[in-house]
């Protein structure tokens, strides 16, 4: 019984360590993840030794019906990353490129992809407008769409193509704000090309038809070296966008 409760003071002060290691470490979300399903795994095995079944029974059902609702909404993702061709010769009314956070002034990495990305599909559909979308967080010292436009302007996109949609702080506000600046534009009814980040598109298309846009997408690659942890949030966004609702995600 002693040994046993080692065992859990152990297992405690692991739990505590990861606390830890987020406040003052910064440890990313696709690290936590690993470090949490060792653990659950690690209290599996000790469980099933101590042959402690009903505990082993309970907390092995709930980790397989994550596990398999992990795989199935992965998968999804996955697919819409992946499958989606963007093809650049349909009839679209308007690009649309989604924010991902500032540093100051400054585009984050995953940003710089998106708006790179941007560049590249407006210098082939140069008959198109561009509605820019993200407004101002914490940490950011203009709005994202400002930040997107100067961008864009940088980069010899006119600056009379350029649709500023600058309040909206999540998925959902980019594409109801989105739609009605495109709206105010006259342009709600064409179908509108989104540009963001692969792991980001099956999101971003789902809300799109939320709020009434016709809408396709066109995958950013996200940075390798977040590519990962962005992939693992992203299952907990789709989780909370079905079981909290639409206009409560953040990303």
């Amino acid at each position: 019984m002693r040994r046993l409760r080692n065992k859990w003071a152990l297992l405690s002060l692991a739990l505590l360590g990861v606390v830890m290691a987020i406040l003052f470490f910064q440890v990313t979300f696709g690290l936590l993840f690993i470090l949490v399903n060792g653990l659950i795994i690690y209290i599996l095995a000790v469980l099933r030794l101590r042959k402690r079944l009903w505990p082993y029974r309970l907390i092995g059902g709930a980790y397989l019906i994550f596990a398999v609702t992990f795989a199935g909404v992965e998968g999804y993702i996955l697919k819409e990353a992946y499958d989606e061709t963007g093809n650049l010769s349909e009839d679209y009314g308007a690009v649309l490129i989604l924010g991902a956070g500032l540093k100051g002034e400054e585009p984050s990495k995953t940003l710089l992809s998106r708006l790179a990305t941007g560049v590249e599909v407006l210098k082939i559909r140069e008959d198109l407008p561009v509605v820019v979308s993200g407004g101002q967080g914490p940490g950011e010292s203009i709005s994202e769409a400002k930040a997107m436009g100067r961008h864009l302007i940088a980069h010899r996109i006119d600056e009379s193509r350029i649709i500023y949609e600058d309040a909206s702080t999540n998925t959902y506000e980019n594409m109801l704000y989105s739609r009605r600046v495109l709206e105010d534009s006259g342009l709600k009814e064409g179908k509108v090309l989104i540009v963001t980040n692969d792991f980001h598109l099956a999101r971003s298309k789902m809300l799109a038809r939320d709020v009434g846009l016709d809408a396709s997408g066109y995958a950013a690659p996200t940075p390798w070296f977040v590519r990962a942890n962005y992939y693992i949030r992203e299952y907990f966004a789709m989780v909370k966008t079905f079981l909290l609702g639409r206009g409560t995600l953040d990303g």
